[in-house]
């Protein structure tokens, strides 16, 4: 076997571009195998949460319920990234149709997933970043929408209350108050949107606000 201190230096040339290639190739490639394995873009953590808000064009969707929010507080953002704060929180499935489905947090996530593909403030090429209280909701959220066409959705690692998330990041908490965001709630589902995720026929989750 011909090691490479051997070879002929035309062979050396060939396999240092090669493994130059590979290298400039493997994380674009890496990066793509994790998000088809993921269903979603990636996970952030609160500090890189926080950069992106105040310095890019990014919007952070929290989805945690009212209580909560008034319970654990919401993150602490300086004024420019306030208005970046969209609180669409799950809305819990009446008993009647829990029976019906196979998971209702399931489908309690792909709802207000539905709800965020309909904001007038995102569409497909937006970057959302979903937060929960510990990121299990989120994931759900974050590959529903990746169905539907919105590519560029994270979550933030271990949510608002994980052992990662932001209450652990030291990066700071406010009570919560509805001026710090926009809330949409309570839901309106279209029917043929609904019948997308696993529901029966025809069935009304929620009554409309309108």
């Amino acid at each position: 076997m011909e090691t490479i201190s051997s070879a002929d230096p035309s062979v050396i040339v060939v396999a240092a571009g090669a493994a130059f290639i590979a290298y400039l190739l493997l994380p674009p490639v890496w990066s793509a195998i994790s998000f088809n394995f993921r269903g979603y873009k990636g996970d952030l953590t609160p500090a890189q949460t926080l950069d992106l808000l105040c310095s890019k064009n990014y919007l952070m969707v929290d989805i945690r319920s009212e209580k909560e929010k008034e319970k654990a507080g919401i993150p602490r953002l300086p004024s420019n990234a306030k208005n970046r704060v969209i609180a669409i929180p799950l809305e819990e499935l009446p008993n009647k149709v829990k029976g019906i489905v196979r998971s209702s947090k399931r489908v309690e996530a792909e709802i207000a997933a539905l709800k965020i593909s309909y904001l007038k403030r995102i569409n497909k090429g937006s970057n959302i970043i979903i937060l929960d209280s510990y990121s299990d909701s989120a994931k759900i959220v974050a590959k529903t929408l990746k169905v539907l066409g919105f590519k560029n959705c994270y979550i933030v690692t271990d949510g608002f209350s994980g052992g990662r998330g932001w209450m652990q990041s030291r990066l700071g908490t406010d009570s919560y108050n509805f001026s710090f965001a926009q809330v949409l709630s309570p839901s309106r589902i279209i029917p043929a949107a609904s019948r997308s995720f696993g529901t029966r026929s025809g069935t009304k989750f929620l009554p409309s606000s309108d």
